[in-house]
């Protein structure tokens, strides 16, 4: 078997974000469960606004969207499934029914656009050894869904999860932060991204009815978390399931060597 040698700086990088990590998980022993600006600046997280619909926003570094042309509407007639929201619906159910209503549109968006089909590639969750990415009770969260570039040939990482909690565009959720961490340390651990300084994650957060879409990546010294405003989904947003799923399907992109944390 080939040995694989870790670059000293790469070793160095991990080992920030592990201590990263234990900061953000301790913070549950003073029930810190929403980030507020002084706390992501202690914990050297870099909170930048994300945009996903003007060509000129600030949109994702390593991600692009899936937009071909005459993409098709996510009504119930094509999605065969109704978008649910009744108001009795527990909260904890609330980000599962997004979850699923867009996770039927993607389905259906890949039968009939099968290009799509083949730049990712999913495993069970617990598959992925990423670490604990639930929380069980409240504040509860979970991630639902994980995509990975086909064959890890990409260290970029797709996550769907949901949170039993409101976030406002002023703060971050804990389970957030610990989410995309664990998942960054997971991917950095594998011998065949050993040539890789960034492991992007581009994260859908469910929050309740609230979701917003958040990029991350850290770069040695901090983590730079871009995300978007929250959606409202408290009704059928249609606009809002057609951005998400654009972005859920796109591909890869983006220098994650050394140079990448240099420029």
């Amino acid at each position: 078997m080939e040995h694989v040698t870790e670059p000293k700086e790469r070793y160095n990088l991990r080992k920030a974000l592990v201590v990263m990590e234990r900061n953000i998980k301790i913070l549950k022993e003073t029930d810190t469960h929403i980030l507020d600006e002084s706390t992501t600046k202690q914990c050297r997280i870099r909170v930048l606004p994300l945009v996903l619909e003007a060509e000129d926003s600030p949109a994702p570094r390593f991600f692009t969207p899936f937009s071909p042309e005459n993409m098709p509407e996510p009504t119930a007639e094509y999605v065969n499934r109704e978008y649910k929201i009744h108001p009795s619906l527990p909260s904890a159910g609330w980000g599962r029914s997004i979850s699923l209503f867009l996770d039927c549109y993607i389905t259906k968006l890949m039968l009939q656009f099968q290009a799509a089909r083949y730049e990712w590639s999913c495993h069970q969750i617990a598959d992925y050894k990423f670490g604990d990415l639930y929380r069980t009770f409240y504040p509860r969260f979970g991630t639902l869904m994980i995509w990975h570039v086909a064959k890890f040939s990409r260290p970029h990482i797709k996550c769907i999860m949901q949170n039993d909690l409101e976030s406002d565009d002023d703060s971050l959720l804990r389970g957030e932060v610990l989410t995309v961490i664990r998942i960054m340390l997971g991917q950095l651990k594998r011998k065949i991204f050993v040539n890789d300084m960034v492991a992007p994650v581009l994260l859908f957060s469910l929050n309740r009815r609230h979701p917003r879409v958040i990029e991350a990546y850290f770069d040695g010294r901090e983590l730079l978390v871009r995300r978007t405003k929250a959606y409202d989904f408290t009704y059928m947003n249609a606009d809002g399931f057609k951005t998400f799923a654009q972005w859920f399907m796109g591909n890869p992109i983006g220098d994650t060597s050394e140079q990448a944390i240099l420029s």
